[in-house]
């Protein structure tokens, strides 16, 4: 009877009164504007879908997906991430067709339904602040981009947003249905990005702070583990469904006892020192006698799941983890035709990136993910901050929650080898819930307030005024003379000390009070809920310069000819996309069609790779490594694509061809421009007028003047059509209709 009573007893781990609180109601008006949020957010992430031209990396999930759906099979490899992206893109080619469009489909669909599930935490963060969340995830620049970009972190973030609700909904009422849908999403979140086990561990984290009570009652035999709290119910499925997928963790100890559990990338610069060997195996698989030892670890931890499993509830556990390999062995395995997916899934997802780890690829410094977010997430960088310290001491259980994910993410995140700005994904989602809920909780403070309005305005201005005042001192020549330097440090200087004494609720000393109140007639209440407002009117002001800063970097595409946004890592030059209308053109004007039109493709410099999916549908196409063995032979192509670097060794081949135009078929934003930023540097730079203007001139314009990291390729064509290369000149000059506004 005891043991029953405490069963019943610590599954409400919210008290009787809140968890008998109603359900929050939405108003009508509410829910409309709710509805027309999430019409914006589908517009802004399916307009004109395909303008812009596939980037490098979206190409290798494109080609991948279309080949998949053309029944030429999918092999799962940790260096692309999970199956989920292909097994998706496929289903949407195959219902829709290939094209650029149909590829990013599935992204768009998610990004969109991302900005609707804050409001399925309106009892949590309250209807002002949920909402305002989806206004964030709307507006976002890096959730726009990316939700416009075959890639799996958009995915990602729905799977990690839907897990967040699930834990509190559970928490707050505890059923069967929940623990299903918990073991579902984890299921597609380890089979979409091994992320995923940075955001378990997240989760996981958080969940045993609060079983650990029971945890150790359970251990001490006082206590069985049926009987165990919500958050501990919630724990035990997450690990003993992927416990053993965790057995490749033990590579980062390999070293200390001599074997190869998680084998060195070729990449590893250890391996030229000799502190690392490389063996003759896949990266990140065991290597030799290892093997052996690393199929014992997964076996005791196999078994030790199913024990705990089994414990804590027979009865519903086998379902539970039934679920979770019928839907991540299929996938892994490209439903059951590729039986090494079975391998590349459950060992490698986690043992391929450990072995990447060392290699840090891209080579980005640590404070990169601080860049990015200054340069796009600034909205809700502010009131993540400055709302997040006061979320974390004074708010609740939720608060901390969310402040302890953005935190952890942030950390774990900039501290993993590689760093990608698609990663910014992952960092911004907690942040936007923290910043929603700040702005939720500084709207209910003036709520009813008649000086609400004119702080509001006064805010506006303010934010308007002060950028305009730092910019003309920026200019000066002079600048620690310029009277708007000193306005403008002082002015900030204010509203910071000002936004501290709100959020933080300080307490002034009694003879600061006095003084106060003896400049003002206003009590200290009416003082904080106009400083709420003035810093809500100034938000809006940073609303509108996120939405043109999202625009920006998102539509107009004729810019990414020589692209300036951090959001792009290696992109396609816009050209590929004018060139292949150019051979589209071709095809059609001279009768030969795709069936018919010979191409010739070189594969140097990664030349070929964007061609794998432009020139998917043309059957004549002949790829060439022309730089290992150039041809002495004229060529029998109709066009010839190589990379500019090969065009000097071509000369004989190419007699009777005519050059049709030049082409940046590659382009990298240096990260020479950041990466070699210290202390002591940025003390130097805070002190010369030139840093100013050129970090102003960037954040304000993407001025960028030094040199960007960029591949050139060439196009020809047979003397036969040259009549015909004056519709690829104007196709290049003037994008074709739907391109996107230059």
């Amino acid at each position: 009877m005891t043991i029953d009573w405490v069963r019943v007893k610590t599954h409400h781990y919210f008290d009787e009164a809140k968890r008998t609180l109603p359900r929050p109601t939405t108003p009508g008006a509410i829910g409309w504007l709710w509805l027309a949020i999430i019409l914006i957010a589908l517009v802004t992430r399916t307009w004109d879908l395909g303008g812009r031209a596939l980037h490098y990396d979206e190409i290798l999930h494109a080609w991948y997906s279309w080949r998949f759906a053309e029944g030429m099979g999918y092999d799962h490899t940790p260096l692309t991430h999970g199956p989920f992206l292909f097994h998706g893109a496929a289903a949407m080619m195959a219902i829709f067709g290939s094209s650029d469009v149909t590829v990013r489909l599935l992204p768009a669909l998610f990004g969109t339904a991302l900005v609707a599930m804050p409001y399925l935490l309106r009892r949590q963060m309250g209807v002002p602040g949920a909402l305002a969340t989806s206004v964030f995830l709307t507006v976002s620049p890096s959730l726009l981009y990316f939700s416009r970009f075959i890639r799996n972190d958009i995915f990602m973030a729905v799977w990690a947003l839907g897990l967040f609700i699930i834990l509190w909904h559970y928490l707050e009422r505890p059923r069967s249905s929940l623990l299903v849908a918990w073991a579902a999403i984890w299921a597609l979140a380890y089979t979409t990005k091994e992320s995923a086990f940075l955001l378990a561990g997240s989760f996981g984290l958080f969940l045993i702070m609060l079983t650990l009570p029971d945890l150790w009652r359970w251990a001490k035999g006082s206590m069985r583990l049926d009987a165990i709290r919500p958050a501990g119910d919630l724990l035990i499925v997450l690990g003993t469904l992927s416990l053993p997928m965790w057995a490749p963790f033990v590579g980062f100890f390999q070293r200390f006892v001599g074997i190869t559990l998680v084998n060195a990338d070729p990449n590893d610069p250890r391996i030229a020192s000799g502190e690392v060997i490389r063996a003759a195996v896949e990266t990140g698989a065991p290597a030799g006698g290892a093997l052996y030892i690393a199929l014992f670890l997964v076996f005791v931890l196999v078994g030790i799941s199913i024990t705990l499993g089994l414990i804590w509830d027979k009865r519903r556990w086998p379902w539970l983890a039934a679920l979770f390999i019928g839907v991540t062995l299929p996938l892994f395995t490209s439903m059951f035709t590729n039986g090494t997916g079975f391998f590349t899934g459950y060992w490698g997802s986690l043992g391929y990136w450990i072995a990447q780890h060392a290699v840090e690829r891209a080579g980005q410094p640590l404070y990169y993910y601080a860049i990015g977010l200054s340069i796009y997430e600034f909205l809700v960088v502010g009131p993540s901050l400055i709302g997040g310290l006061f979320l974390f001491f004074k708010g609740t259980l939720f608060d901390r929650a969310t402040v302890s994910w953005a935190a952890i993410t942030f950390g774990l995140f900039s501290l993993a080898g590689e760093r990608m700005p698609w990663l910014l994904v992952g960092i911004t989602l907690p942040m936007t819930l923290i910043a929603g809920r700040t702005v939720g909780l500084m709207i209910g403070h003036i709520k009813g307030s008649r000086y609400a309005p004119a702080g509001i305005f006064g805010g506006l201005g303010l934010m308007l005024a002060v950028p305009f005042m730092l910019l003309q001192t920026l200019r000066a020549d002079d600048v620690t003379s310029n009277v708007s330097f000193w306005m403008t440090i002082a002015l900030a200087v204010i509203v910071v000390a000002g936004t501290l004494v709100l959020v933080l609720q300080l307490r002034v000393n009694p003879a600061v009070k006095a003084a106060a109140n003896a400049l003002s007639t206003l009590s200290p209440e009416r003082h904080s809920t106009i400083l709420a407002a003035v810093m809500l009117g100034g938000m809006v002001t940073l609303l509108g310069f996120t939405i043109f800063i999202g625009w920006r970097a998102t539509y107009p595409y004729s810019g990414l000819e020589r692209p300036t946004e951090l959001l792009v890592y290696s992109q396609t030059g816009q050209e590929t996309k004018y060139a292949s209308e150019c051979i589209n053109h071709i095809a059609d004007k001279t009768g030969l069609g795709k069936d018919g039109l010979r191409l010739l493709i070189g594969e140097s410099d990664n030349f070929a790779w964007q061609w794998r999916w432009y020139a998917r549908d043309y059957k004549n196409t002949e790829y060439l490594f022309i730089k290992d063995n150039p041809p002495e032979e004229p060529l029998n192509a109709d066009v010839v694509l190589v990379s500019k670097s090969v065009q000097g060794s071509l000369a004989t081949a190419l007699e009777g061809y005519t050059e049709a135009g030049d082409i940046s078929h590659l382009w990298w934003f240096p990260n020479t421009a950041y990466s070699n930023i210290s202390f002591t540097s940025l003390l130097t730079d805070l002190q010369r007028p030139e840093s100013w203007r050129i970090a102003t001139d960037y954040f304000l314009d993407r001025n960028y003047e030094g040199n960007m990291y960029q591949s050139h390729g060439v196009i020809f064509l047979a003397d036969r059509h040259s009549a015909f290369a004056e519709g690829c000149t104007s196709l290049r000059a003037t994008p074709s209709e739907g391109s996107g506004a230059g």
